[in-house]
């Protein structure tokens, strides 16, 4: 931990001698540090890299708004945290509107209209080019640049082209997570030529350049997102794939399209929370509140020192991931009891299966999924099978096998403008470095994995998307900002973001207090209760007496994500905080 202090003051240190000063001729920068948050009235950005959040403020020095400003670091970060994200993936992102419109554009990648014929087997293929989803990050991002932004394409993708052709300093995050995934990256050629030197990964202080990359981002800049999705990019991409046993066409990515809708609406404690509509887990989020509402967590004392709230947050968890596991899936597809799962009459039924002196079923693996169905009105359901695979009936929720990518990859962006707009996004390639093929400069994911094996609901299909941990979120109060908030972390995610809005919310800590509060994990398919080992001796100890299996995690562990909050007082102060699990930084004036 120490010397994990010494090189995020390193890497700080060297963004205000190197990057800041260029721009405090026109403003004052508040830059958040380890154990303090960044200040500002009037912009706040959150990132995972310092590179990532000095993109942002380059746009709201342009005179760009929330969204150029989240664009430019979700380009950018693709380029210096590329483990976790980049052009080659797909995520969504939660815009909220000064003028009190609220939408959520999803691109995720979706299965390629042959996904069949690729023979995609899990996880014998999870790490391959059988994995890979037609990227979405492209389209969605240049989309939410062209409906809500205010600056062109061409000048939000120039820090990315940047970092890209001049390089960057691989940080101590990055090459030991280059270090860890050596066997994947070192077996694509365009992949190890970037992060391996002489065979060897990638060290600390090492310079990561990708002129491929590069040059690719200049085409998208120049030409739009066609020069992505159609032309020699895109037949370079789909050639590579298949070359390495996958299967894309040049139509899938020609014909690929973002959604834009509606955010899923709900309250909880007086706050409005807005998150992340199916196939992406907001859902999980506002049902696991719900259920929270039916008890005073402050009564039950901090979760961090009291067995009491703690239980009650693990097992509202528990039957939370269960439903997710069942119902969630593609809407398109899938008909999602949205509304049975979010009502206060089905909440209230899984609040009360829960026995707050025992851990109820003994096995976590033996949760009982909840029936929505039942408190379900009015939801419409697709229309039945065609020949492309689009649109297919309810499935009877079983029991399956889902496979999801584990450790702290996928990134999160939080961004706040002096008007008030707000953007949370989540991006991802899938686990670290996606399926670790490059084509044109750009690593692809491998968000096939993401599909179940053998439940009936998010399986594989054409033109398909699976069901995704993300679920960037928004609260209000009395219709103003309160948070941005979202995380990455697979799994994790859900119960990384509701113990987030937990701590602000019932708890009333700040930003930086928020962030760096011990995390925990407990869901259906795990055997323990994952938790940091902040956890204090007495919470541990009476979660060991209700009959939870405890796995303990280091301090600040990695595998819990890295969420980038913001945090807003009554007076429109804005408070950024990067999660001290990453490398990260939040910076406002």
């Amino acid at each position: 931990m120490i010397y994990r202090r010494w090189l995020r003051e390193k890497l700080l240190i060297f963004l205000v001698v190197a990057i800041v000063p260029a721009f405090l001729f026109a403003q004052q920068y508040s830059l958040g540090v380890r154990g303090k948050a960044a200040v500002g009235k009037n912009v706040m950005v959150a990132t995972a890299h310092p590179l990532a959040t000095q993109a942002a403020t380059e746009m709201f020095q342009k005179g760009g708004n929330a969204v150029d400003a989240a664009v430019a670091a979700a380009f950018a970060i693709g380029v210096v945290e590329p483990d976790g994200s980049g052009i080659g993936g797909g995520g969504g992102m939660l815009i909220r509107r000064s003028n009190g419109q609220s939408v959520y554009i999803n691109y995720y990648g979706q299965s390629s209209s042959r996904v069949q014929e690729a023979g995609f087997v899990y996880r014998k293929d999870n790490q391959t080019a059988k994995a890979i989803l037609i990227p979405g990050t492209v389209a969605g991002l240049a989309t939410a640049l062209r409906q809500y932004g205010t600056l062109p394409l061409s000048a939000v993708l120039q820090p990315a082209i940047r970092y890209a052709e001049k390089g960057f300093p691989v940080d101590e995050t990055l090459s030991r997570i280059i270090l860890d995934n050596t066997n994947l990256v070192q077996v694509h050629p365009a992949t190890a030529s970037v992060y391996l030197h002489e065979g060897f990964p990638r060290a600390e202080g090492d310079t990561v350049r990708q002129p491929d990359l590069a040059h690719t981002l200049r085409a998208i800049a120049q030409q739009g997102p066609a020069a992505f999705y159609t032309g020699p990019i895109a037949k370079a991409i789909a050639d590579e794939v298949v070359k390495c046993g996958g299967m894309m066409t040049l139509e899938d990515l020609a014909t690929y399209q973002p959604t834009i809708t509606e955010p899923l609406t709900a309250r909880y404690r007086g706050f409005t929370v807005l998150s992340a509509p199916p196939p992406h887990s907001g859902i999980t989020v506002i049902e696991a509140l719900n259920i929270l509402q039916n008890a005073d967590l402050r009564d039950l004392g901090y979760y961090a020192n009291s067995a009491e709230s703690f239980h009650l947050l693990a097992e509202t968890l528990r039957r939370a991931y269960a439903d997710r596991t069942a119902f969630l899936a593609d809407p398109r597809f899938e008909a999602v009891p949205v509304k049975g799962l979010l009502s206060a009459a089905f909440a209230r039924s899984r609040f009360d299966d829960i026995n707050m002196t025992a851990v109820s079923p003994p096995e976590y693996s033996r949760t009982t999924t909840g029936t929505p169905l039942k408190f379900q009105i009015d939801e419409p359901k697709p229309a039945a099978a065609d020949s492309s695979g689009k649109g297919i009936g309810l499935s009877s929720p079983v029991r399956g096998r889902v496979i999801e990518p584990v450790g702290g990859h996928t990134t999160q962006i939080s961004v706040m403008d002096r008007e008030g707009n707000l953007v949370s996004l989540t991006q991802t390639l899938g686990t670290f470095f996606g399926s670790g093929v490059t084509a044109s400069g750009v690593l692809l994911n491998n968000g096939m994995s993401n599909f179940a094996s053998t439940a009936r609901v998010n399986v594989i299909q054409p033109n398909k998307q699976p069901r995704s941990a993300i679920a960037p979120s928004i609260l209000l109060k009395d219709g103003k900002p309160f948070m941005v908030v979202g995380s990455p972390g697979a799994a994790r995610i859900p119960a990384t973001v509701v113990t987030l809005i937990v701590n602000a919310v019932d708890y009333g800590l700040d930003a930086e207090k928020t962030n760096s509060a011990p995390r925990f994990l407990c869901q259906r398919s795990d055997q323990f209760l994952s938790l940091e080992a902040r956890f204090s001796t007495e919470a541990q100890d009476g979660m060991k007496k209700k009959g939870h299996q405890l796995q303990l995690f280091g301090d600040f562990d990695l595998f819990f994500g890295g969420a980038q909050i913001i945090l807003v007082d009554s007076s429109g102060t804005m408070y950024g905080s990067a999660d001290p699990r990453r490398g990260g930084t939040a910076m406002g004036y």
